[in-house]
């Protein structure tokens, strides 16, 4: 067991229940829409509680805290906030601009202390690539998370839709614990770099028995990822008896668009994007793995059991 940090306090790794370990409760923060904002992601949140659903991951590493804490307020679950760096060209210039240790010293104090100035902690490291080849900059955030990691025993989950064993060839030699590191959107055919579904597997293989996690979102983005070819991957590392390394969630994430209207993403070229809410995984993608042919076990590993574990190995003991 393991204490990890969350908005409303610290829990145990046993109370998080039916998690999604990569989503952003709020991706913008526009303050003139602060209310309507704050109203309809209450909504989003309160279906998912609604289905089962009991943990949020939070991986938007720089947020506004205090519209999670206002939203925390108003939802009955556990939500869990990151801290660490997005991609490049999306992180505040004064924040990019950030040597080594000044962002080490960043990650630990939103970690050991609060974020912003409140007494809520950062439960979890977001780093991101944007390619398969890690920019200097990216190895430079790669390697702090390692070292706050090496100090902290927090996890590290990355945004990687290509690249994933670089990433974690790049965090080990920076001394991170792989078995603490999971890796975002490695089912994003666009990312494969040509490979087959089936070198797809191999090459996602080598990364779990290394002891990193793997997270599938791409539930219904059939442009990016055709069903089949999610469902080989699952059946490819459960056959492999790597069953333990599978992570799921949506990655739910909209913004005001130019119309001053919610747009979720992929929605303005892929019509129908919006029905990928939180409650979707209960609601439709379990069904969908239930005809794959996994079972309730499997299910429950993929979204109680494993996230359980993996939390569980963090160095904050009881």
């Amino acid at each position: 067991m393991a204490t990890i940090q969350s908005v409303r306090g610290p829990i145990d790794s046993e109370e998080l229940g039916l998690t999604l370990i990569h989503e952003h409760v709020i991706f913008q923060f526009d303050d003139s829409r602060r209310k309507p904002s704050i109203e309809y992601e209450k909504k989003l949140l309160q279906d998912a509680c609604n289905v089962g659903i009991k943990t949020m991951v939070e991986l938007t590493p720089v947020r506004r805290i205090d519209w999670l804490m206002e939203l925390n307020n108003l939802v009955d679950l556990n939500i869990v906030a990151s801290t660490g760096y997005y991609l490049n060209s999306r992180t505040p210039a004064p924040l990019a601009a950030y040597s080594e240790a000044q962002m080490i010293a960043r990650m630990l104090r939103e970690l050991n202390e609060g974020i912003d100035g409140t007494d809520v902690k950062a439960g979890i490291i977001k780093v991101a690539g944007n390619l398969a080849e890690l920019t200097p900059w990216e190895v430079q955030v790669f390697t702090a998370a390692a070292k706050v990691q090496q100090k902290t025993g927090v996890c590290i989950a990355t945004h990687a839709c290509a690249g994933s064993r670089e990433q974690a060839d790049v965090l080990l030699r920076a001394g991170a614990d792989l078995n603490r590191t999971f890796y975002s959107h490695v089912e994003a055919e666009f990312g494969w770099q040509g490979r087959t579904v089936k070198e797809q597997a191999r090459y996602l293989e080598d990364i779990a028995r290394k002891g990193g996690s793997l997270l599938f979102n791409n539930f219904a983005f059939e442009w990016d990822t055709p069903w089949p070819d999610m469902t080989y991957l699952f059946h490819y590392l459960c056959d492999a008896g790597l069953q333990e390394k599978i992570l799921m969630s949506m990655d739910v994430n909209w913004v005001w668009n130019q119309k001053g209207e919610i747009e979720f993403e992929a929605q303005a070229d892929h019509p129908g994007a919006e029905k990928r809410v939180y409650s979707f995984m209960i609601t439709d993608v379990v069904p969908a793995l239930l005809k794959a042919g996994f079972t309730e076990k499997d299910v429950n590993e993929f979204l109680v059991v494993n996230p359980r574990k993996f939390f569980a190995r963090s160095g904050q003991p009881m």
